[in-house]
């Protein structure tokens, strides 16, 4: 996959060359990654899988089943044929240059990633990888309760660490997947494989493309 990682970069790059970080959503990332797969794999479209319903043993059923009976979590990528997963973000500033963004939610959002690609790795032995375009904004972030090293870095996702973050108010866990993680008593290492800078046109500050593998 590290080639694939280079192509990706590379077109990530380009496309900020001519568009500001600022003006693209998360479906940018999605979008170069794809594009990256059909490139150096060979793969036809229909052979990459966007919003894939999660296997359903990697989550617990919300307990309203009425209100939630159409509830199918969803994967951002799955490609069968090279046996991959992927979650994918993106962290920048707002439209408030000066301004501030929550970097804990973000952080908070890509446990969770990590923890739904650990579930779906450990059913269904895809390999599975988080993707991230994070700027200044976000880099170096650390919670104040330091259980986490500086973003970005190297994570081990554990039960008991999910519960400290919780006690200290460290919410918006999705607990479908935290509960199935305790049931099972698993804990996922979120290994960095790739982080390298975008240097482009219009990028105005630090910016890193970052890929973890998440392992069981």
């Amino acid at each position: 996959m590290e080639n694939v990682f280079k192509v990706f970069e590379k077109l990530f790059t380009e496309r900020c060359n001519h568009i500001p970080l600022l003006d693209m959503g998360e479906d940018s990332v999605r979008y170069d990654f794809f594009t990256a797969l059909t490139l150096d794999k060979g793969l036809k479209n229909y052979e990459i899988i966007l919003e894939s319903g999660i296997d359903s043993r990697c989550y617990i059923p919300r307990a309203n089943i009425r209100a939630y009976r159409k509830e199918k979590p969803k994967m951002d990528l799955v490609v069968d044929k090279l046996n991959i997963c992927a979650e994918f973000g993106l962290f920048r500033q707002n439209s408030n240059e000066e301004g501030t963004i929550n970097k804990t939610n973000r952080l908070i959002k890509t446990l969770n990633d990590m923890i739904r690609l650990g579930l779906e790795t450990y059913f269904t032995k895809r390999k599975a990888y988080f993707i991230c375009v994070a700027d200044a904004k976000m880099l170096g972030h650390q919670l104040q309760s330091k259980l986490l090293e500086r973003f970005p870095a190297d994570y081990r996702i554990t039960p008991n660490l999910v519960t400290e973050l919780c006690e200290m108010k460290t919410s918006n866990f999705d607990f479908r997947f935290v509960d199935k993680m305790n049931e099972l008593n698993l804990s996922f290492n979120a290994n960095i494989l790739h982080n390298e800078p975008i240097l482009a046109d219009k990028i105005n500050m630090e910016t890193r493309l970052i890929i973890w593998e998440v392992i069981c």
